[in-house]
């Protein structure tokens, strides 16, 4: 059961929320109807958010902190997602098991959800290839997927209604559990947890190998930088963050972290922020990779999304809940109680 939640403080900073999106929308043009600084009830942005213990992906109006709808999901585990660009679709990975360290032969299947009728539209069976994970959409919204048991990248040139994989690329590492897309999908960035490589992988060139960089020890959390030509990856092990040339596969530098980061967040402007999980806290860096602030969580987090259009972030904790985190004033604005082991989030503009 997780901990008791004090409601007012929730709600009061949920108010907070509102008023901090509200204000960032007002520098980029008109106020839409329903914005929550009028107090109408109407429009509101919404937290698309996987609730990977209860095998459902729950939608969470932000003005309020109420849960508005859910879809419950078939299978064990369903862990990574995305939003199409019209916000039309999400499609999610079964992953099948608990953890990256859990034993099993893990999921085959990728959902696709209708989000404006909030149901689960079909399923793509993926098989053999099982422990789906990591997943992204390009700007043409082809679908990626990982198969972390078979070290295989999946390609769907129509996901909307692929009914298999329309390609696979190896990875040339062991255990790929995360990857970055660059927004052309012509190349993608896979994070090797036991070969302590990334691979440089080229979807739509197959007869080019995959090309390797030792980064550290047990890397996992990446993110490109906005003009795609850096890498960061976070080690685990190492407890360092590296940035890697993204062409060249070199490392450019390497700088200690606090130890155990599980997600790496860029943000429009190149800053970064990483989620310490041993720390429970999440440290906010410059472009340039010098910490400027850590923001005492109170539980483990183990995902990032930030806000479109406000300097808000939010990270799910391990106490089954959503911080939501100013990053102008570097201090959690309020908190979401959801339901069972949240992970993965989507902002939903209203």
């Amino acid at each position: 059961m997780p901990p008791a939640i004090d409601r007012r403080t929730c709600l009061s900073g949920l108010a907070a929320l509102a008023l901090k999106i509200g204000s960032a929308r007002a520098q980029t043009g008109p106020i839409p109807s329903g914005d929550p600084r009028t107090g109408e009830a109407g429009r509101s942005d919404t937290l698309l958010v996987m609730e990977k213990g209860d095998r459902a992906l729950s939608f969470y109006e932000l003005a309020s902190g109420r849960r508005t709808g859910r879809v419950e999901l078939p299978g064990e585990y369903p862990h990574e997602f995305v939003v199409d660009r019209a916000g039309a679709r999400a499609y999610a990975a079964l992953y099948g098991a608990k953890s990256s360290t859990t034993p099993g032969p893990g999921g085959h299947a990728v959902f696709v959800v209708d989000l404006a009728a909030r149901s689960l539209a079909r399923t793509i069976d993926c098989g053999p290839f099982r422990r789906l994970h990591g997943i992204r959409l390009d700007a043409k919204d082809r679908l990626f997927v990982l198969s972390e048991d078979r070290d295989v990248l999946l390609g769907f040139d129509a996901p909307e209604r692929a009914e298999r994989p329309d390609r696979a690329v190896a990875t040339g590492g062991l255990k790929g559990h995360l990857f970055s897309l660059s927004r052309d999908g012509e190349t993608a960035y896979v994070a090797n947890i036991l070969s302590n490589t990334v691979s440089r992988v080229r979807p739509f060139a197959p007869a080019e190998s995959p090309r390797l960089a030792a980064t550290g020890l047990w890397p996992e959390g990446n993110a490109l930088s906005p003009d795609e030509a850096t890498l960061y990856v976070a080690n685990r092990r190492s407890a360092t963050l590296t940035a890697l040339a993204a062409e060249a596969m070199t490392v450019a530098r390497s700088v200690p972290t606090r130890g155990d980061v599980v997600r790496v967040d860029c943000g429009p402007e190149g800053d970064l922020i990483l989620a310490n999980y041993a720390e429970k806290s999440l440290s906010l860096l410059d472009p340039a990779l010098k910490e400027m602030a850590v923001v005492p969580l109170g539980a483990a987090p183990v995902a990032l999304a930030r806000h479109p259009s406000s300097p808000l972030a939010f990270a799910a904790l391990e106490d089954d809940r959503i911080a939501v985190v100013d990053l102008d004033a570097r201090r959690v604005q309020g908190t979401l109680a959801t339901g069972r082991e949240p992970d993965v989030m989507v902002v939903l503009p209203g």
